[in-house]
């Protein structure tokens, strides 16, 4: 099983034990503990899209130009 599918499968069963916990005491205080839990699954599956999504810069001279144009802008260009 890939990263992928184990991150959606545990959001899926971050689902489920909410709606399990439903009718439980405190159940405000335990979704709210899930909810962090999602949040970070949902971030890492984000961050595991965008790495595969991430297109090599082939023309540095562009790149040269548009940080001439907006200097201030930070430079994300470096290497991971």
């Amino acid at each position: 099983m890939d990263k992928k599918t184990r991150l959606l499968e545990a959001l899926s069963h971050i689902n489920s034990v909410d709606k399990l916990i439903i009718d439980e005491d405190y159940h405000g205080y335990m979704s709210g503990k899930l909810l962090m839990v999602e949040i970070e699954l949902q971030r890492q599956l984000q961050k595991l899209t965008n790495e595969r999504r991430r297109i090599p810069i082939r023309h540095k001279q562009h790149l040269n130009d548009a940080k001439q144009q907006r200097p201030e802008l930070p430079d994300f260009t470096g290497t991971d």
